[in-house]
Formats: structure tokens, C-alpha cells, sequence
């Protein structure tokens, strides 16, 4: 069974302590990741997840292990749509990759370099290191896949 965000939400805020709805998908609460005596937890409800503040500094991830949730439990359930592809492994990985990225961060570099020393960079220069920017975009996009 698939759960909505609003299911989740109400899973969340059953675990917690002087719970107040202050608005349309807005509540208070006591925080449960440290000695709250008046409610300090900030839950509001967005398109596609809930958002929690504690005012007192308190992390998601200890608001959420003080009451046994995981982040997970923030976003609704995905549904697996079947004519969404499925994800593509990456071709290389990062560290086979790692070479080809310090060379042309170099160019960058080298390029950077003479322009703020003269202010200009030659045609072929500009151009090579136009490629270069490219070429780190493809990679990062390669590896972040």
C-alpha cells in the first residue's frame, strides 16, 4: 500500500507531544530530540514533503530518531512509473574519470591565469578553454548519475 504525505504526516505528529495546528498544513509541537518545554517544532506540509524546524537548533535527523522515523518518512511513497526509463549506470566511474577532469581543470586554470594578467585571451585559447568547461560539465554529469 502506497502512503500519501497526508498519511505520513499524521504518522509524524501522532509521535509527538502538544501538538497545535496553527494553520493549513501547519503545526507546532514539542521537540522530541531535546527537553522542550513549550513547543519549539515547526511541521508544515508542502507539495511533496514535510518540513520540520525545532527554533532551538535541533537537526531533522534527531528530531526524526527521537521518535523512530527515517527521512523517508518526510516524502510520500513514489510510484514506479513504467514508461519512466530506467536509470543508466555510469560508463566510468569518478576515478577513471579523475584524470581527464584534472587536465582540463588546468586549462581552466591556465586560461583564468592569463586573463586576469592580460585581460584577453587568444581566440584559440578562449575556445579551448570553452571545451573544457564542457568537458567538466559532461563529466560531472557522467559521474552524478
Amino acid at each position: 500500500m502506497l502512503n500519501s504525505l497526508s498519511y505520513k504526516t499524521d504518522q509524524l505528529l501522532n509521535q509527538l507531544d502538544r501538538v497545535k495546528q496553527t494553520g493549513q498544513g501547519k503545526w507546532l509541537a514539542r521537540c522530541p530530540a531535546h527537553d522542550d518545554k513549550s513547543p519549539s517544532l515547526a511541521i508544515k506540509e508542502v507539495e511533496d514533503r514535510i518540513l520540520l524546524h525545532c527554533f532551538a537548533g535541533c537537526g531533522v535527523a534527531e528530531i526524526l530518531n527521537a521518535v523512530g522515523l527515517h527521512m523517508d518518512d518526510l516524502f510520500p511513497d513514489r510510484v514506479a512509473d513504467p514508461y519512466d526509463p530506467a536509470p543508466r549506470m555510469p560508463k566510468f566511474s569518478a576515478y577513471e574519470l579523475f584524470p581527464l577532469l584534472v587536465q582540463e581543470a588546468i586549462i581552466l586554470a591556465l586560461a583564468c591565469n592569463d586573463f586576469m594578467a592580460y585581460g584577453v585571451l587568444a581566440n584559440a585559447d578562449y575556445l579551448r578553454a570553452q571545451q573544457a568547461c564542457q568537458c567538466v560539465m559532461r563529466l560531472h554529469a557522467e559521474v552524478s548519475r
